[in-house]
């Protein structure tokens, strides 16, 4: 008996029995629908941790701390330098490494000032480190007393010959052309304040880019390390300090190519005897946290799934009592006994791709309904979510499920005696 026959006459026995199929393949819908749902939950919290963790910052990027640069570690020879730099850039899977410097310094236009935290990087690798520029450019190697300022730093400027109070009256905010402006930057965080050093001279510097305020760091303003460390060179000099050329870096930054090396990069770093993190540490928390609550509720889903597999067993046992004239006719025309059990198992696999079929439509809708409720309480990410590769597999499972449900009976048409089954339904 081909395939085709096989299908041909399971589908035209189902056919027969509308209302039970119906209610049997109605378990199927709901046991699928309600396994797809409660695991898609469970990826939708994944999704929601992924996305919160993201908006603090790239998931692929490393920093990396020099705790000896404060005298805080016990190994004094530990340094940050040019050559571990180096030596990390070689790890694989690394991308880009920059060192870091911050400091908090002073943004002049005309008469206005803006105080804020200045980042010292590499130009060279700022694009490839993932921050995000809403105008302009990120720097470029090359670049010399450039500045990518912060989202938020071009909103802050003030008239220090204001009063306090009337500095940040929301009434009084002062509007600035970041690229057409001519900027000064100053070590001095109180110029333009009654007594400040005039003896300290701003330097020129040029606006090339403003970060995206959502993006990560999106408070600092960046420029090239090599000015930060001048003017830092320039400020010890003035304060009679003396700038020691051996600690090394404060900080480190570093890219990786893709997020599933961050972790083995991660521990590499460590291993060298400094401290490192990344946002994939919160991330791999907050997912193994969610973990057991997606077994339970898959568990909850597949509980329904079982109870419609009863429900199939239950309807292909049915169908032989009520087929045992047609099974013994089969046998007496000389069906065999693999045919017979093949087209019981094509009935019993038909029932549960249908309801899996059916239960995943089933599971978009309610999936759609519930992210519609979730976003009008403002929930800001999709409390449902279920890709094409749970659907696919959901739609499998429950194939194989109504197949399983139905083998026992098939097997038990198989064991039917010919004549006794036809002398039976007589």
């Amino acid at each position: 008996m081909s395939w085709r026959d096989l299908i041909d006459m399971a589908v035209r026995n189902l056919w027969k029995r509308k209302l039970r199929t119906f209610l049997t393949v109605l378990g199927v819908i709901i046991g699928t629908a309600s396994i797809v749902i409660m695991v898609s939950i469970g990826i939708g919290m994944n999704e929601s941790f992924r996305q919160q963790i993201e908006s603090m910052g790239s998931l692929s990027v490393i920093n990396v701390y020099n705790y000896s640069y404060y005298g805080d570690n016990k190994n004094k020879d530990l340094k940050l330098d040019e050559a571990t730099l180096s030596e990390i850039k070689n790890i694989e899977g690394v991308e880009a490494v920059s060192p870091v410097k911050d400091v908090y310094y002073a943004i002049i236009d005309g008469k206005y000032v803006c105080t804020t935290s200045i980042r010292g990087i590499d130009p060279a690798v700022m694009s490839s480190l993932g921050y995000t520029i809403a105008e302009g450019r990120s720097l470029e190697e090359g670049d010399s007393m450039k500045l990518v300022m912060g989202a938020y730093a071009r909103n802050e400027f003030y008239n220090p010959k204001q009063s306090w109070q009337n500095r940040w009256n929301s009434e009084n905010t002062i509007e600035i052309d970041p690229f057409n402006d001519n900027f000064k930057i100053t070590y001095d965080t109180m110029y333009g304040e009654k007594g400040y050093d005039k003896s300290i001279k701003p330097e020129k510097i040029e606006i090339v880019g403003i970060m995206d305020e959502n993006a990560s760091d999106s408070w600092y303003s960046f420029m090239p390390l090599k000015d930060v460390e001048k003017m830092e060179a320039a400020r010890a000099k003035k304060n009679g300090e003396k700038v020691s050329q051996n600690k090394g870096y404060q900080e480190a930054i570093v890219k990786v190519e893709d997020v599933d090396y961050v972790e083995d990069v991660q521990q590499q770093i460590i291993d060298m005897g400094f401290e490192a993190s990344s946002l994939t540490e919160y991330l791999n928390s907050m997912q193994e946290s969610s973990k057991m609550m997606q077994m339970v509720l898959g568990a909850i889903g597949a509980v329904s799934l079982f109870v419609a597999a009863i429900g199939i067993a239950n309807t292909m046992v049915m169908s032989i009592y009520e087929r045992t004239k047609e099974i013994g006719v089969m046998k007496v025309i000389g069906a065999s006994i693999k045919d017979i059990r093949m087209l019981f198992l094509v009935e019993a696999s038909f029932i549960g791709f249908l309801g899996g079929v059916a239960g995943i439509l089933l599971s978009y809708a309610v999936s759609a309904i519930v992210n519609v409720v979730g976003a009008n309480m403002g929930q800001a990410y999709d409390l449902s979510v279920i890709p094409v590769y749970l659907a696919v597999l959901s739609v499998v499972f429950a194939t194989l499920v109504g197949t399983a449900a139905g083998f026992m009976p098939a097997v038990r048409a198989t064991k039917l005696s010919a004549l006794a089954a036809i002398k039976t339904a007589e």
